[in-house]
């Protein structure tokens, strides 16, 4: 039998050790340097699909005063777990980003990783770049990446990785539907439970989309586009870039 679950809940159990190679602290570090590059200070960042706080804990050891939202509660409940035992507290709440809505205006707002690419439609996307504003203070920062087409194609379309843990094993595999610039992958776990192992499956799709598409959603929902980097970089981004790193600011 076969548990279908939402994305990123079964996922929550091995996602710190499935990702163990992302270098976060290269992430906070870029992050930071965005904010010098542009003269920027914040003191408050809210980040939208947190995942399990890696990157807000490090934001928070920074000094920045780190909120996070995520749709998954797994992965919330890790996030938590996490920064208690680093001796911080996040301001953590479960909410879909298309409905992000907030108490008090951020500085700034972060959306890493790709999670931009989990908002499959123009109407989506640019519902999301106006919650956001909406979330800024004037003048308010937000820094978002996307994966490119050509990072899919290289590293994913129709390829299969796997992997046994102690805990839990995973096929992960992946296929690019090149028309409809949509990757669709299958995460199937089986976690150690009290009496053995249980399977479960994941669904998730990532839509492609152009740095021109990007600028437009950004234009239209109030925002001044300041710069479309070679992710890790202060470089244009190219032809063969892996991540372009987006830096906006609401107007």
């Amino acid at each position: 039998m076969v548990d279908l679950v939402k994305p990123y809940t079964s996922f929550a159990a091995a996602y710190d050790k499935m990702m163990a190679n992302v270098d976060y602290i290269r992430w906070a570090n870029y992050v930071e340097a965005l904010f010098a590059h542009y003269n920027y200070r914040p003191r408050t960042i809210l980040d939208i699909a947190c995942g399990t706080g890696s990157t807000a804990i490090l934001l928070a050891e920074k000094g920045y005063l780190m909120s996070g939202t995520d749709r998954a509660r797994e992965m919330l409940l890790s996030a938590r777990e996490k920064a208690e035992k680093c001796g911080f507290h996040l301001h953590l709440w479960q909410q879909d980003m298309k409905q992000l809505a907030v108490a008090r205006p951020y500085d700034a707002a972060l959306c890493l990783y790709d999670s931009i690419n989990y908002i499959t439609t123009e109407e989506d996307m640019k519902q999301v770049f106006t919650r956001v504003s909406e979330s800024l203070v004037p003048h308010g920062m937000f820094i978002f990446d996307v994966t490119t087409e050509y990072n899919i194609v290289k590293h994913f379309d129709r390829q299969t990785f796997a992997e046994n843990n102690e805990d839990f094993s995973y096929i992960w595999r992946n296929v690019y539907l090149r028309k409809k610039k949509v990757c669709k992958t299958v995460l199937t776990f089986f976690l150690r439970e009290s009496e053995g192992y249980r399977k479960y499956e994941e669904l998730h799709i990532q839509k492609i989309y152009s740095v021109a598409q990007i600028k437009r959603f950004l234009e239209q929902t109030g925002y001044e586009l300041l710069s479309s980097f070679d992710a890790f970089s202060f470089n244009k981004w190219g032809k063969i870039s892996e991540r372009i790193n987006f830096t906006a600011v609401k107007k």
